[in-house]
């Protein structure tokens, strides 16, 4: 049975930044409904700090960020965070890192290097020395428990760095045959490189509508993914997994303002492929697909307009599973 993270995307719901309260009840019915974690994005919030709130709202669920973008914070800063959400953890939070998007960080005022993934790596194995007590420079203390470092990968050139320096991988969105071939892209660079490939965690995260009425559930997913078609990182992902007709047409269309082109070029085939769609019997079948594919913990992503109410009767629904 495949272990399921929840992730909490105050990343994509505003109010949840006003709402620490609710970030802690979400969280806290995911543990009670029998979660493995639950995982915190970043865009405009902190996902750090939301990280530090959940951890001090609950006591055996493993805790992460999925990701944190390293343009936000200096090394040692996120470093010094880090060391503190896993101490008021007490050892339940892994750090998951990332790039971010370059349309969404020039927005924000940030410009992001030339070539991202040398700073990933840069910026990765900085942390691990900090981690390791051997970066003396600044007065970060050495965490008293390990803080895993995993890194959100797209590409297969991502995959194969997280397989070369890091603890884990988190990948997005992908047919269990595209994960396939990152889960040996992971393992081989982890085998070239000296390391037990067993030792690199592999974890998904899938978007999911969670809902009884198939053609609503349908409806949901396209005007949340139609954004993704905006994004190219998430463009290019969709294009990777076989879908490059449907990628175009709906960037295409959203280019010149048609947004129910936009929805309408991501066909059913492309939704049942990249995400879980509809009743929840119907999303478990595909799950066990992902376990056979290689996957070892499986984040649900809901969407960015459900109510508090909503994503606890979402986790409802999915801890059924367990």
């Amino acid at each position: 049975m495949l272990p399921l993270a929840f992730e909490i995307t105050s990343a994509g719901q505003p109010h949840l930044i006003k709402a620490p309260h609710e970030v802690a009840r979400i969280a806290r019915e995911a543990e009670d409904a029998g979660f493995a974690a639950v995982m915190v994005p970043e865009g405009g919030n902190d996902s750090l700090l939301a990280c530090y709130a959940i951890a001090q709202a609950t006591a055996t669920i493993r805790i992460g960020t999925s990701i944190a973008i390293i343009y936000n914070r200096q090394p040692t800063l996120c470093a010094s965070a880090a060391v503190m959400v896993q101490e008021a953890s007490q050892g339940r939070f892994v750090l998951g890192l990332g790039v971010g998007h370059r349309p969404v960080l020039e927005a924000m005022g940030i410009t992001p290097a030339p070539n991202s993934r040398a700073r990933l790596r840069e910026y990765t194995l900085i942390l691990k020395q900090i981690f390791a007590g051997e970066f003396k420079s600044m007065r970060v203390p050495a965490p008293t428990r390990p803080i895993p470092v995993q890194l959100g990968a797209l590409t297969v050139e991502t995959a194969r760095l997280a397989g070369e320096i890091a603890d884990g991988v988190q990948l997005f969105m992908c047919t269990p045959q595209r994960l396939r071939r990152l889960v040996k892209t992971v393992r081989d660079a982890a085998s070239a490189n000296g390391r037990d490939p067993a030792a690199v965690s592999i974890a998904l995260g899938m978007p999911a509508f969670i809902d009884d009425d198939l053609p609503r559930a349908y409806a949901r997913a396209r005007r949340y993914l139609k954004l993704y078609t905006a994004l190219p990182f998430h463009r290019r992902q969709i294009i990777r997994n076989g879908f490059e007709h449907e990628a175009e047409a709906a960037r295409a269309a959203g280019e010149r303002g048609d947004k129910a082109a936009q929805e309408a070029a991501l066909t059913d085939r492309l939704l049942d492929s990249l995400a879980f769609v509809g009743p929840v019997s119907r999303c478990i079948e595909r799950i066990e697909q992902y376990r056979e594919a290689g996957a070892q913990m499986l984040n649900i992503v809901p969407g960015t307009t459900e109510t508090g109410e909503e994503l606890r009767r979402m986790i409802r629904a999915l801890g059924k599973y367990r």
